[in-house]
């Protein structure tokens, strides 16, 4: 049995998350890229990018059967051809290529092979009403992530027209209520202070200061408050190292709960469930061009401290990730996209520490974990929403700590819609509950497990995915050393 525990500080608490991957594929990649470092042997769960990508490609490697294909593009939306409740081929744009299988697994961020087959699903927040979740809707006032309530920032230009980045207070409806709104994207940056190692960041081709006049009020308003601002008064930059990596001179910079106006931006992301390739393509740009653009106006603006520049100032790309992509990952970041809907939603009343589940296929343990959702203005005054990180309901008594089970219904959408698609990412959960599983550790067991459920598929005569006995499942994930239960002896 293995345990890792991934620390990182946030909300200016440090928090500890337990990722139960023994066994699995997650464990598997985690041990292999340990063989990249030298005199290293224990597993490395946040590797730098390109290591990971290798030791990914290795895991490949070692089957023969296994051919790995990329870049073909998305999905031709017309072309998903069904037979009833089955589906039986679609194409994909970059090479015209058709495919077809006995059973799809939908692992994708957007989750377009579950929208093009006309399956249900949903997208941003559930009422409370809906479902009986008390985090659920439209959320009320949280002070973190949010602009200080003693000295408001200003959110409209001299004319009374808004600053960029925020909507009209009517954006939103009453606390409780449901819309499509989604928490923002990003992406994530490694960058370096060794010099050797750095590329510089760059300039966006459309920079426009402008853009971050609501950045620059929000520094004012920390000082007037008697801060002096720091680069941790505006995102965070987690040394990789924290988090077992042994290259101690690299770090993930990221959105903060810390801050009020940070790298993630805010209200960019409208339009992307349901929006065309070009429509993607605008956002992922627009968002490339606003983390840029944020580091841009720190370095240049005359307004912003020397203090912050200084410390920016130490930092750079690391010039040895993703040079083609100007060192950002060519996947943007999507912390939540469309969600499948079945008959049997996973929501904030199954995310329970000490709640035993006979169906069990993996295990989370992570907090309902929200980023900003929406930036409006009130009156004047500029107000995040949203945004949450709250513990997950423990049974009194309960031995699993932070764990939660999932259980495998989240993988499968309703037996009247599709009968031979399995979908591991944008799985059956409510906005509440998808808030715990969205990392990428819970993605990884669940694919394992939605690898299995297809194999047992056409093992039975190519079976229905809902009609697989989900024990045969359990039992192979058990024969792996994969946890489903936590402790082991939970539900005996």
């Amino acid at each position: 049995m293995f345990v890792s525990q991934l620390c990182l500080q946030s909300c200016k608490v440090f928090v500890c998350i337990v990722f139960e991957v023994n066994g699995s594929v997650a464990e598997e990649w985690a041990l292999n890229n340990a063989k990249y470092y030298r005199n290293v042997s224990h597993p490395i769960y946040v590797p730098e990018m390109n290591v990971g990508t290798r030791s990914f490609r290795d895991l490949i490697d070692r089957y023969s059967n296994i051919e790995l294909i990329t870049r073909v593009g998305w999905i031709i939306p017309q072309s998903v051809k069904r037979n009833g409740t089955r589906i039986v081929e679609f194409q994909t744009k970059n090479d015209s290529r058709m495919w077809q299988a006995s059973v799809f697994i939908d692992a994708s961020y957007e989750g377009d092979l579950v929208r093009y087959a006309g399956l249900s699903f949903t997208s941003g927040r559930e009422s409370q009403s809906q479902y009986e979740e008390s985090y659920a809707g439209v959320r009320p006032y949280e002070s973190f992530a949010n602009f200080l309530p003693s000295y408001p920032v200003n959110a409209t230009f001299a004319n009374g027209s808004l600053v960029p980045y925020v909507l009209p207070e009517n954006t939103i409806g009453p606390v409780g209520s449901q819309d499509q709104h989604l928490m923002t994207f990003t992406y994530r940056l490694c960058v370096t202070t060794n010099r050797s190692k750095q590329a510089p960041f760059p300039k966006p081709n459309n920079y426009d200061p402008i853009d971050f006049i609501l950045l620059q009020r929000y520094i004012d308003s920390l000082i007037a408050s008697g801060k002096s601002p720091q680069l941790n008064s505006l995102f965070d930059v987690y040394p990789y190292s924290d988090r077992g990596c042994p290259i101690t001179d690299i770090y993930d910079l990221n959105g903060s709960f810390n801050s009020a106006f940070t790298t993630d931006p805010v209200n960019l992301n409208e339009g992307f469930v349901n929006g065309t390739d070009e429509d993607r393509r605008r956002i992922a740009s627009q968002t490339a061009d606003y983390v840029y653009g944020y580091l841009w106006y720190l370095l240049t603006s005359p307004q912003v401290p020397q203090l912050i520049k200084d410390e920016l100032n130490r930092y750079g790309l690391c010039n040895d990730q993703w040079p083609e992509t100007h060192h950002r990952t060519p996947q943007l970041y999507i912390r939540e996209g469309l969600r499948l809907i079945n008959d049997d939603m996973f929501t904030q009343h199954d995310v329970v520490s000490g709640l035993c589940r006979n169906d069990s296929i993996a295990l989370g343990s992570w907090k309902h974990d929200v980023h900003v959702v929406t930036r409006i203005v009130n009156g004047t005054k500029a107000i995040n929403e949203g945004q949450m990180f709250y513990e997950i309901q423990k049974l009194n008594g309960s031995k699993s700590g932070v764990t939660f089970e999932i259980p495998s219904r989240i993988l499968l959408p309703k037996r009247s819609e599709a009968t031979n698609l399995i979908v591991s990412v944008c799985h059956a959960a409510s906005h509440v509950a998808y808030a715990t599983t969205r990392l990428e550790p819970t993605f990884m067991l669940l694919g394992g497990a939605a690898g299995y459920l297809a194999s047992f598929s056409i093992l039975n005569d190519h079976a229905d995915v809902q009609s697989i006995d989900i024990r045969q499942v359990q039992q192979a994930l058990h024969r792996d050393g994969v946890m489903i239960h936590y402790p082991r002896e939970h539900c005996h």
